[in-house]
């Protein structure tokens, strides 16, 4: 971690103090922030705010690439400038077995800590940007886990090119282009596909001409398809069991009722272990006459072939 230095609140994420009013704007973009630069290469991210004293950062400049592994399936998901990094020092899930994140490029970090608490605390608008920042980080999250539903594959990755777009794409006279070095490999992590099947897929794509590989990137040339809505399908209401009794509580007191089917279910229960038992005995007797027939037919047969000699 190197280059320590300071950038402008506004000048890292203008959409902060998008409910400011225009004074509280102008007074707010003199606010400044501690910045860090951290080389390309692995990284805690946790870590590092934790050690800079900060709650969570912004991406001004760079990327960064997190990984998570379920069984032999890796998730890929792109994280840059504009999104914001948090401090998290709960356990993940135990379904996952590993989990890294590295900086692709030198990746430039504005640190949210105290400077910001105070900033929210005269202007606390600014806090209510950032959430509302940090939901629309995860809608695109959550359109990401929905294309990887999409059942073609050509779909899902030029679906996902277009996601990006939204973020970091640029608009020029040629179509739209998405400015960033993509392997195959990583594209199949983004959609859940593997990287065999996404260059047979980008291949189909690039044949019709809806994607064109450029040397800053790709361009994109044909909307995403939209699928036509579900027709008679019908998804339940999940709801949270909350009336459910813990199995740890103290159980009630048994009514008359209840010992009435007890009962019921203790005598059923002995009469079918007495069923079994006497087939079980039925059983066992055919078998030992089985067995005695099968001794009978080989002594009749020596008996015959001694005859015979």
């Amino acid at each position: 971690m190197s280059n320590v230095s300071t950038i402008r609140l506004l000048e890292a994420e203008p959409d902060l103090a998008r409910y400011l009013s225009a004074e509280d704007r102008a007074q707010a973009a003199e606010v400044r922030l501690p910045a860090i630069e951290v080389p390309a290469g692995p990284l805690r991210v946790s870590a590092v705010l934790k050690r800079t004293g900060a709650f969570a950062g912004l991406i001004t400049q760079g990327m960064l690439l997190e990984s998570l592994r379920l069984g032999e399936h890796a998730g890929l998901r792109l994280v840059g400038a504009g999104d914001i990094l948090s401090r998290n020092e709960a356990p993940t899930s135990m379904l996952i077995l590993d989990s890294e994140c590295r900086a692709t490029v030198a990746t430039r970090i504005a640190l949210f800590g105290r400077d910001l608490l105070l900033a929210g605390r005269r202007w606390p608008w600014l806090i209510a940007g950032l959430h509302i920042r940090m939901a629309e980080q995860a809608e695109r999250l959550t359109a990401q886990l929905m294309i990887c539903q999409l059942p073609r594959v050509d779909d899902r990755l030029l679906a996902m090119m277009w996601l990006l777009a939204e973020s970091w794409g640029q608009v020029t006279p040629s179509g739209t282009v998405v400015p960033i070095e993509l392997t195959h490999s990583a594209l199949g992590g983004l959609i859940g596909a593997r990287r065999p099947t996404v260059t047979l897929a980008l291949s189909e794509l690039t044949e019709r001409g809806a994607i064109v590989r450029q040397a800053d990137g790709w361009l994109l040339l044909e909307s995403p398809k939209v699928p036509p809505a579900a027709q008679g399908e019908t998804i339940g209401d999940p709801r949270p069991l909350s009336s459910m009794t813990p199995l740890w509580t103290e159980q009630p007191t048994p009514g008359v009722e209840d010992e009435q089917v007890r009962a019921q279910l203790r005598e059923t229960v002995a009469r079918l272990r007495a069923e079994h038992a006497t087939r079980q005995a039925e059983m066992r007797e055919r078998l030992s006459d089985a067995a005695a027939l099968h001794d009978q037919v080989v002594a009749t047969r020596a008996r015959r072939r001694g005859s015979r000699d």
